[in-house]
């Protein structure tokens, strides 16, 4: 296959795998029910830990974070793992993510599937990542957490990246910006609504135990 086909098929499979709506499987094998029908009408591991409880949010998170980690995987394997292409993936499975064509591109808001492929595209920013885990943990508020513990690991790793720094052994090159400056405004994009709901004090805490309360509406 030439190198164009070859690039094609991996963004395509970045897609289509980026989007599985685990969520919406795990809500129907794990109680029978459509996630998108309780609390917030999400489809990701949060509104899935506040409706089924943590383990299954757990189960949710580890397979969206495995679809960031495959993809890049993926992504890798192929041309020498070319750094351009590495990076677009990372990008378009969190599109997919966002925007599954198979739950009518309502999908989740990228954290996971982001923090999967930044794991694999520099570990350095991933742990930076574990702060947001602190935060949502002190707070309660997991938007919070996601919010502050993307903008922290994906600014830094834009500035990792135009310096192209070496970190510990672990190479960053300009090329990670075509993931860390579109995923990082696509992740505050889509928790612009949370972010009203802080500034309000409306935002949902994460209970101690699962809250199946029906969406208002289902998306």
């Amino acid at each position: 296959m030439s190198d164009t086909v070859v690039i094609i098929v991996v963004l395509v499979a970045a897609y289509f795998i980026g989007g599985i709506p685990f969520g919406v499987i795990i809500g129907r094998l794990w109680r029978g029910v459509d996630i998108r029908s309780y609390g917030s009408g999400g489809s990701g591991a949060t509104n899935v830990t506040r409706t089924l409880g943590p383990r299954a949010g757990a189960v949710v998170f580890a397979a969206d974070f495995a679809k960031g980690v495959l993809v890049i995987a993926i992504a890798r394997y192929v041309m020498d793992g070319d750094p351009w292409l590495v990076a677009a993936a990372g990008t378009v499975a969190v599109l997919g993510h966002m925007f599954p064509v198979y739950i009518k591109f309502k999908g989740g808001k990228g954290v996971s599937t982001g923090f999967g492929a930044l794991a694999v595209i520099s570990p350095i920013a991933a742990a930076i990542a574990l702060v947001g885990v602190v935060i949502a943990a002190i707070s309660r508020y997991i938007s919070l957490g996601s919010i502050i513990g993307s903008s922290v690991s994906l600014g830094l790793l834009v500035i990792f990246s135009i310096f192209e720094l070496t970190i510990f052994g672990w190479d960053h090159n300009l090329w990670n910006l075509l993931f860390a400056i579109p995923v990082g405004v696509l992740i505050i994009w889509s928790h612009r609504s949370n972010v009203d709901r802080l500034a309000k004090g409306d935002e949902s805490k994460l209970e101690n135990k699962p809250s199946p309360r029906r969406a208002q509406r289902t998306p």
